[in-house]
């Protein structure tokens, strides 16, 4: 299937070029903001069928078992992050919600560690999960239907999910529905266009549809959470949950990266070329922003 003309932007409603080709599915990358985004849009049909089984054991077809325990690695320095930002309205507890849940891991994260959590997620696996065997609050559902049951909270999570929507800003837009006058928005998302994806184009994990329907460059993140309705505190482009991590990190994919171009070069001296491949790297961008 040839590549066509992409809509404009999401973000930024500037124009876009092609960018990368993966199986069926098109990319194409702002040139404003360097958002790399698929078109056409995956049908809610095809989405709603893919994820029913995302968050079931990898023997049962699903796939989150293979970064479940690196996510839960995180969840110290993500909860440090809450801590540090986010006040509590009434009560002396923040109260929190975790959108896009999952199987309630960082739910029980922070309500363990004295936070008042409940959380949300559209898989109805995940999110019995959570109940029955963590006994955690969850929500199977989309937060735009159950937004008027929740209430209103101090601080919304949203970590590794908003590269997987359709529509990000409309979801954080929902997100800023049920956050209190100053409250706290936290997320993370893989970040594209950086040094490490301008040096090995294409092959960085983060280019992954239809898991991953959004690749944000730094820029093009920002501006979204803007759009949503929030102002942005903080923006690390390289997360991580230690300074010496986040060395290591940068060390390791800088000599990856440089290995595989020089590859690159000899196949192009070869006349091969260097297909799209991804390859397990890539940086992380966090972002903590508070509800105008």
């Amino acid at each position: 299937m040839a590549y066509r003309q992409a809509r404009p932007c999401p973000i930024c409603e500037s124009a876009s070029d092609p960018c990368y080709a993966a199986g069926h599915f098109h990319l194409y990358r702002c040139v404003n903001c360097r958002t790399a985004f698929v078109d056409p849009v995956p049908s809610d049909e095809f989405l709603n069928e893919y994820y029913s089984t995302y968050h079931l054991t990898a023997s049962a077809g699903g796939v989150y078992d293979d970064v479940e325990s690196r996510m839960q690695a995180d969840f110290p320095a993500k909860l440090d992050l809450v801590k540090r930002h986010a006040t509590a309205s009434a009560g002396g507890k923040v109260r929190l919600l975790d959108v896009g849940c999952g199987k309630g891991f960082f739910v029980k994260a922070a309500a363990d560690a004295g936070l008042d959590a409940e959380g949300c997620d559209l898989s109805d696996s995940g999110v019995k999960y959570a109940v029955e065997q963590l006994g955690v609050k969850a929500h199977a559902g989309h937060i735009n239907r159950l937004k008027s049951q929740l209430g209103t909270f101090d601080a919304a999570t949203f970590w590794a999910t908003i590269e997987h929507l359709p529509d990000p800003i409309g979801l954080m837009r929902d997100v800023r529905d049920i956050l209190k006058p100053g409250g706290l928005f936290l997320l993370d998302t893989g970040i594209g266009d950086d040094w490490l994806d301008r040096l090995v184009p294409g092959n960085v994990q983060w280019y992954d549809p239809p898991q991953h329907l959004f690749v944000f460059s730094g820029d093009g993140l920002a501006k979204a959470v803007e759009k949503a309705g929030f102002r942005v505190l903080a923006h690390d482009r390289c997360f991580e949950r230690s300074a010496s991590r986040k060395l290591i990190r940068n060390l390791r994919n800088g000599v990856t990266a440089a290995i595989l171009r020089f590859g690159a070069e000899l196949g192009r001296l070869s006349c091969r070329g260097f297909n799209f491949t991804r390859f397990p790297m890539g940086n992380l961008q966090s972002i903590v922003a508070q509800r105008i």
